[in-house]
């Protein structure tokens, strides 16, 4: 009889100490889900900003590219627009590479290389020759393989672009003066 008691007094003991840890982790449980659900929020509004900021760049880039072309053709300016036409592709799938270089390094060439072949199947060989015949600032974006690289390329890119047709009105004003 006495050890029936000794048994069901450990059984009762052993149950307490289950039916406490299963509680303690219970709350536990509730704890992570609120904290998983919490952090699945705030990671769809950084996703949706980083979207934001992709459209917003793309827009940028294209006006930038379409005002500059605009620009270009006024101007007759035959060098700038062929350039603006090797560049066009990385500015038209802006958003597609921006995602990419999201991903990891090492995905810029690879991303772009697609875009221009969609593009034109030489149009990618020409504008790496225009990189590597360029400016050593556009090689090291180029070579970074990153976004921050990319979003520096582009920049400079069309920032080039610029000073090129500023230059290149102010040459045409001199000759016609």
């Amino acid at each position: 009889m006495f050890f029936v008691l000794i048994i069901t007094a450990a059984f009762v003991v052993i149950s307490i100490f289950f039916f406490l840890r299963a509680e303690k982790l219970q709350r536990q449980l509730i704890s992570q889900k609120r904290d998983s659900i919490a952090t699945r929020k705030e990671n769809k509004a950084l996703v949706d900003s980083m979207i934001l900021v992709a459209t917003r760049g793309q827009e940028f880039a294209k006006a930038r590219l379409a005002s500059l072309k605009v620009q270009a053709t006024a101007s007759e300016y035959e060098q700038l627009i062929t350039h603006l036409e090797l560049i066009s592709p990385l500015i038209n799938n802006y958003s597609i590479i921006f995602r990419e270089c999201l991903k990891g390094k090492g995905r810029l060439k690879a991303v772009s290389k697609k875009c221009f072949e969609n593009h034109n199947s030489a149009a990618y060989k020409k504008f790496v020759a225009l990189i590597v015949t360029d400016d050593k600032q556009l090689q090291r974006y180029w070579s970074s393989e990153n976004l921050n690289g990319f979003l520096f390329l582009v920049e400079a890119l069309l920032t080039i672009d610029d000073s090129n047709n500023v230059s290149s009105k102010n040459k045409k004003s001199v000759c016609i003066s």
